[in-house]
């Protein structure tokens, strides 16, 4: 964030360091202009999270909308999104940590746990800024409908039964996706359709 406010390049990318192996941590500044709705941002950053694991490891893996990315029901990586700076020039950061070995809390694990060797952290990030690479150009590019299908398809639930939040009220209905701001779409029963901005809008999930 202080490199971002003080003018860092977009494509900068900083590392964490392992945390002790247990975890890989990065950063990427984006610069998207001011007049660019962010939120899909965020998605696009889980969403290159899991892909990159899969293109460098082989495990199968979802995102878990909208921050996290899981193996079978268990969380390996998580992402976060900040942004900031004057309105005619803003910024955006993408944080992304995956976890490399354990002991971890309950719910979660990790690529050592999965595939009984350590992978190569330089590789891994490599892999997940490939993909940032081609789906920072669609977002870019206004590719919506190119975009927006890749991700949905790899949500946790894509097709599956949520209870939302909407207006106070439990109402239940299926996953179809995501839309351009990032926001989840429900297909209510019989009541339209809800997009969902954060997962406090998701009483069952």
């Amino acid at each position: 964030m202080k490199m971002a406010s003080e003018g860092g390049p977009e494509g900068t990318v900083t590392q964490g360091g392992t945390g002790g192996r247990k975890a890989l941590s990065f950063s990427v500044i984006l610069r998207p202009g001011p007049d660019r709705p962010r939120g899909l941002l965020a998605l696009i950053a889980t969403f290159c999270a899991s892909e990159g694991i899969r293109k460098d490891t082989g495990i199968i893996t979802w995102m878990r909308w909208p921050d996290e990315v899981v193996a079978g029901r268990d969380v390996i990586a998580a992402t976060s999104f900040v942004q900031g700076g004057p309105t005619d020039c803003p910024w955006v950061v993408l944080n992304f940590r995956i976890n490399l070995r354990g002991p971890l809390e309950t719910g979660s694990t990790s690529l050592h746990d999965l595939l009984s060797v350590d992978v190569d952290p330089e590789m891994l990030v490599s892999k997940i800024l490939d993909s940032l690479s081609w789906m920072h150009s669609g977002w870019v590019k206004k590719m919506f409908p190119q975009i927006l299908p890749r991700i949905s398809s790899m949500l946790e639930n894509a097709g599956g039964r949520v209870v939302a939040d909407r207006g106070g009220n439990a109402v239940s209905g299926v996953v179809r996706g995501v839309d351009e701001t990032g926001r989840l779409v429900v297909d209510l029963d019989g009541s339209g359709q809800a997009r969902v901005e954060d997962r406090k809008g998701l009483l069952e999930f």
